[in-house]
């Protein structure tokens, strides 16, 4: 059948339509989750009632795990390192829909254990612990499950945990850093023209006052501002260096190697303490949360967890089509 002219520009400006209506309900949709969050009590999980987590499983199965050591960390309270990745948590849980799974702040600190401030786990024994926590919220109902950290050697725990749970499971879990949400991401970052959301540093100290701030912002985002002290110092002492060690890592790749160590004093892990007065502690505060929130806003938090939702359904496919070649092998007759 041969169509009219007429008629072929009715059919295309039909079309035209459809693909604009099309876009329109796909950015709503692409959207809604972040604008259209449903409100709730409190995203900490251990607040809500047995009813309220599970009506929110019915709709969603997002979890934040802030996961930290407690150490000595200048004049920071100990369990600094787990009160940052808290406020994050906290934050993301509220952008994309999820909940935090919070107290779990007793981990592998590293080489500060020469301070009778910090609680000494080895990674074995954390990562003992955080895998029957992650089965229960397996079988509870959560299929995306996020541990973040803010301390180094946190990996050293959650690395071979996240691979270990994929192992036995198949359901994909992730642990990240802190600081990949404060960079926004690979992805960002490798954009043309675009930025961190983390101010850019432009010296070592320059890195250090933004920390300091983010620490501050992150006591106030979670409601502990007054835990962090005020007119609290320490003076200047000599500390010994280790020579040997310098050597050693002056040698080595930090990404492609490892070694053990103890600091030779807790000075050399967040500093020597300096008193600060409630007016700059409230005012740092006040600058670390501003930056707490436009990491945040900037980081696509609800992509990554379309992606990895994307990634957990794919992995039904590669398990039919591999079945008991894949771990944790077939069930013992």
């Amino acid at each position: 059948m041969i169509l009219s002219k007429r008629r072929v520009k009715q059919f295309v400006w039909v079309v035209v339509c459809l693909m604009i209506f099309a876009g329109s309900v796909n950015a709503f949709l692409a959207n809604a989750q972040s604008a259209g969050t449903p409100k709730m009590r409190t995203r900490i999980m251990t607040s809500l009632t047995g009813y309220e987590v599970a009506d929110y499983l019915k709709r969603n199965d997002v979890v934040f795990v802030p996961v930290g050591p407690i150490e000595v960390n200048g004049g920071n309270p100990v369990d600094v390192e787990y009160v940052i990745p808290l406020a994050y948590a906290i934050k993301l849980a509220e952008k994309s829909d999820g909940l935090v799974m919070p107290y779990l702040a007793y981990f592998y600190p590293g080489s500060t254990t020469i301070s009778p401030g910090t609680v000494m786990v080895t990674p074995d024994e954390g990562r003992a612990y955080l895998t029957v926590l992650t089965h229960s919220l397996i079988r509870q109902g959560f299929r995306r499950i996020i541990f973040l950290s803010s301390h180094g050697p946190s990996g050293d725990t959650l690395s071979p945990l996240v691979r270990q749970i994929f192992d036995e499971t198949h359901v994909p879990t992730i642990w990240m850093s802190t600081s990949v949400i404060a960079d926004g991401g690979r992805a960002r970052v490798a954009a043309a023209g675009r930025q961190p959301a983390r101010p850019a540093a432009s010296s070592p100290a320059d890195a250090m006052a933004q920390r300091h701030a983010l620490t501050f912002g992150s006591y106030l985002a979670v409601g502990r501002l007054d835990d962090i002290p005020i007119n609290f110092s320490v003076a200047p002492y000599d500390v010994e260096a280790d020579k040997g060690l310098e050597k050693v890592s002056s040698l080595l790749d930090p990404g492609a190697s490892a070694y053990g160590r103890f600091y030779a004093d807790p000075s050399e892990h967040g500093g020597l303490p300096q008193a600060v007065t409630a007016e700059q502690r409230a005012d740092w505060a006040k600058q670390g949360l501003a930056m707490l929130d436009a990491q945040v806003a900037a980081y696509d938090i609800n992509g990554l967890l379309d992606g990895l939702r994307q990634h957990d359904q794919f992995t039904k496919t590669i398990e039919k089509k591999y079945g008991n070649l894949l771990p944790p092998g077939p069930p013992n007759p």
